[in-house]
C-alpha cells in the first residue's frame, strides 16, 4: 500500500515542481537552473527504475535483477548514491518547486525502502 502511494505521488510532485520551476526559471542563475533540472532528472530516473523493477518483480517472482544474480546488490544499492546527490541539488530551485522536489526526494527514499528486503 505504501509502495503504491509513493509510486503514484512521486511523478505528480516532480511534474508539479517542473511546471512551477518553468514559471521562475528566468529569475534564477544558470547554475541554479542546472542544479534544479539535474535534481528533477535524477529523481525521475530513479523513480522510473524502481517502478519498472517493481512491475517486473510483481509479474515474475523469480526475478533476480536486470543485471543478473551476481549484480543484485549493486543494482539495489547503487541508485541510493545518486539519490543523495539529488537532495542538495534540489536546493537550487526556488519557492514551491523546491518544496515539491524535497517532498518527492523523501517519498523516493520511502519508495526504495519499501523494497529493502525483497
Amino acid at each position: 500500500m505504501l509502495a503504491a502511494a509513493t509510486c503514484t505521488a512521486i511523478p505528480i510532485l516532480v511534474a508539479l515542481a517542473y511546471f512551477s520551476w518553468r514559471g521562475v526559471r528566468r529569475e534564477l542563475n544558470s547554475w541554479r537552473n542546472g542544479a534544479g533540472l539535474t535534481s528533477i532528472f535524477i529523481v525521475s530516473a530513479l523513480w522510473a527504475i524502481q517502478a519498472t523493477r517493481w512491475a517486473v518483480m510483481s509479474s515474475n517472482r523469480d526475478f533476480a535483477g536486470f543485471l543478473g544474480t551476481d549484480w543484485t546488490e549493486i543494482e539495489t544499492f547503487l541508485p541510493a548514491f545518486y539519490a543523495h546527490a539529488a537532495l542538495p541539488l534540489a536546493f537550487g530551485l526556488k519557492g514551491v518547486s523546491r518544496l515539491q522536489m524535497l517532498a518527492a526526494w523523501l517519498l523516493l527514499a520511502v519508495f526504495y525502502n519499501t523494497f529493502w528486503y525483497t
